[in-house]
């Protein structure tokens, strides 16, 4: 495992003919870990083909997008996807559905079944987006979880994102909600536009039990006419409705007030004059 210590650098990859065959049924969030995927050089970081490896859990958001998109890369591959609601499992079995070395289970990610899941089991655990689902208590029990579930010397990659920066007031606004709904379910540390979630990325994986081999940091350009852009601006509409129940479920926003910020702020991303950026940060441990 040396050879992945403290790699930082990325190869861009192309996939134009990824999904070209599921322009229909769940392709809108299939297409964005496509573009996500692209913009960050590639599904895995470097120097992680999975040749060294063959049972993979995913989970995360929109996990059947992800699974999707692992599966599809690495046929080598058997990938397990997780999610507590049936409905969610329910999707993206239909998402994976024709290919041989996806699996998807209704499974709550905090209370991983022993009889399910065996002891060192897993060759890959991939995370993706977990802020929002798991709270700040959960994250540490949860990577005892997973680490007990991943092989010696099996890898874990976890990917977190901040808030994006921008130059819509509106855009900013909703943030704010988001901010103040984040720590009403102790989701996030402190008030400002970072959950902090990344800064204890590292921290957590390693009590329990990873050695941190990679960490990358991407700065994605979410301004008009970049690469990005459409990629935000899709996500925007397709994360709108969820957006809009967690606030009201938080009690931080009204339907009415909603309606008026997300509306300004779709206005606003397609001006000619906006800009924004996005901040990601992956990390990569080795099961000591």
């Amino acid at each position: 495992m040396e050879q992945f210590d403290e790699q930082k650098e990325q190869s861009p990859e192309s996939s134009s003919s990824y999904l070209s065959e599921k322009e229909d049924g769940g392709a809108k969030l299939l297409l964005q870990h496509r573009y996500l995927s692209e913009l960050m050089g590639g599904i895995l970081p470097p120097l992680l083909e999975p040749s060294w490896g063959s049972d993979v859990l995913a989970l995360g958001w929109c996990v059947g997008g992800l699974v999707y998109e692992m599966a599809w890369r690495y046929p080598s591959m058997h990938v397990t996807g997780i999610d507590r609601t049936a409905s969610v499992v329910e999707q993206a079995q239909t998402q994976v559905k024709g290919l041989g070395n996806a699996t998807m289970l209704v499974q709550d990610i905090q209370h991983l079944d022993d009889k399910v899941f065996a002891s060192a089991f897993f060759d890959l655990i991939y995370l993706r987006f977990l802020t929002g689902e798991v709270t700040l208590e959960q994250f540490p029990p949860l990577m005892q979880s997973l680490a007990r579930i991943c092989r010696t010397r099996g890898l874990l990659v976890w990917t977190e994102a901040e808030l994006p920066i921008t130059t819509s007031p509106a855009c900013q606004r909703l943030c704010a909600m988001v901010q103040q709904a984040l720590q009403a379910g102790g989701d996030a540390f402190a008030p400002g536009n970072s959950t902090w979630v990344i800064a204890h990325m590292g921290r957590w994986l390693s009590e329990a039990g990873f050695r941190i081999a990679q960490r990358k940091t991407y700065a994605i350009d979410i301004s008009t006419e970049s690469k990005g852009h459409d990629a935000f601006a899709r996500q925007v509409l397709i994360s709108g409705e969820q957006v809009r129940a967690f606030l009201l479920e938080k009690g931080v926003t009204t339907t009415a007030e909603f309606a008026e910020v997300f509306g300004e702020m779709q206005l606003d991303i397609q001006q000619e004059n906006f800009y924004g950026m996005l901040y990601l940060r992956t990390l990569v441990g080795v099961k000591l």
